[in-house]
């Protein structure tokens, strides 16, 4: 596997890759390299508890449930920021197994299956560009809008507290495309490695192999195909046209898929291990801005958008709303597909299982099954919840429950106060919704 420079350069630059991006190249001293590899982290953990510092500045001194709902999201972003970036740190020994397990399981199936990676390369080549463009297009536009709400020049410190409020956005969405990233990477080596399976055994010649003529000749049945085609191949080719199979017994065939799903499985572990903490902070922190942005929103609604830029708070929420559209949609449905394509796996073995009458290849599919049904290719958040689309539902009921609590707060408060100064008065909503949209 080829680390894709653009997104691992944009990742390092908010602190988020405190490895080399090429492991086997050692330049100068040991002591220099570590400090190479870990001063964009701790450059980017310093200079955000600095910005940090900024909110203790706030103007104002208002106590209501707005200014609350403010708080209860910048306090997770913070929190998960600083946490990604620690684990980062921690965590930079597996991140580097990672990547040469990666290398590994790439290297077994090119050398048991014969795959070609070009085609899986440029996918992933497109889908890192397109995380690159996504952060800073949507981010982008999140940060000038907040810029244009809350920074006054003639004070400094709201340049900062708008920094403390941004650079969170990008670092985490970065983070949940990596871990996006790593858990995508085994979804497609799951389906390499199916395609491999349904035309790799010998001894199933009762199965009818499509095989592609070279010459753009019309395809035939594999046992319709003349002799000399095998002269200009290696065996088969399939449909595809990426994947040579080499002759092997069928007991070798099992043995070599063993080989690579024990290495799937071996980086599911550690990618986990890797991700699967800091995702706890990152997917509630998400999780928090979205309840509270479609509160600001009602408000806006509610308000009749009389208030002043009420039209920019708007887009800031919407913006902000398709970040972690994204974020969320990127992360479970990489976990979902990857878990799909694992039972395909397991199925095929059951087809190939009741295609063969040898009993020691039977034997060695019935450990193989019993090994992969144990222990499934599935993500999970430190163990509290799985990476995958059954949070979704879970997740907007949960918004919708807290939503529903802020509204008969803030109903309340009105009826209090016995006006809607909150949504009415615009220098009090700048200081309450700067740092929520």
């Amino acid at each position: 596997m080829k680390s894709i420079k653009s997104f691992y350069y944009f990742s390092k630059l908010l602190g988020l890759c405190p490895f080399a991006l090429d492991g086997t190249v050692v330049m100068g001293n040991a002591r220099f390299n570590y400090v190479k590899q870990l001063l964009p982290t701790y450059l980017a953990l310093l200079f955000y508890t600095v910005c940090l510092v900024s909110i203790f500045w706030q103007s104002g001194n208002t106590s209501d449930i707005s200014n609350a709902a403010n708080w209860i999201q910048f306090i997770p972003n913070s929190f998960a920021y600083i946490f990604a970036l620690i684990f980062a740190i921690r965590h930079r020994a597996v991140s580097s197994e990672i990547l040469a397990t990666f290398s590994m399981c790439d290297e077994k199936l090119r050398t048991m299956f014969g795959i070609s990676y070009t085609i899986a390369n440029i996918k992933m080549k497109r889908i890192s560009i397109l995380a690159c463009i996504v952060t800073l297009t949507c981010g982008g536009a999140l940060s000038g809008l907040n810029y244009m709400i809350g920074v006054n020049l003639a004070r400094i410190w709201t340049l900062f507290y708008w920094i403390s409020f941004c650079m969170p956005k990008f670092g985490l969405l970065l983070f949940n495309f990596q871990f996006a990233g790593c858990i995508m990477f085994l979804s497609d080596r799951s389906a390499l490695l199916l395609k491999g399976m349904n035309n790799f055994p010998n001894g199933f010649e009762q199965l009818q192999f499509k095989a592609m003529n070279l010459s753009n000749v019309p395809q035939l049945p594999h046992h319709h195909q003349p002799h000399h085609a095998h002269d200009k191949k290696l065996n088969r080719i399939t449909t595809l046209g990426t994947i040579k199979i080499r002759p092997i017994s069928a007991a070798d065939a099992i043995q070599n898929i063993r080989e690579v799903v024990e290495h799937l499985q071996d980086l599911s572990i550690k990618i986990n291990d890797c991700y699967g903490k800091q995702a706890i902070f990152s997917l509630l922190s998400a999780f928090i801005c979205v309840t509270v942005q479609l509160y600001y929103m009602l408000n806006h609604i509610k308000s009749g958008f009389s208030q002043s830029r009420s039209e920019i708070y708007a887009l800031a929420a919407c913006s902000m709303l398709f970040l972690h559209g994204v974020e969320f949609w990127s992360l479970f449905t990489s976990g979902e597909n990857v878990r799909g394509e694992w039972k395909k796996v397991i199925n095929y073995l059951y087809f190939m299982k009741s295609k063969s009458n040898e009993e020691e290849f039977r034997s060695k599919a019935d450990d193989l099954i019993s090994f992969m049904t144990a222990n499934p290719l599935e993500f999970n958040a430190y163990g509290l919840f799985p990476i995958d689309l059954s949070v979704i539902s879970g997740i907007a009921s949960s918004i919708t429950t807290y939503l529903i609590v802020l509204i008969q707060f803030k109903i309340s408060e009105d009826q209090a106060n016995g006006d809607d100064s909150d949504i009415n008065d615009p220098i009090n909503s700048n200081k309450m919704q700067f740092s929520a949209s």
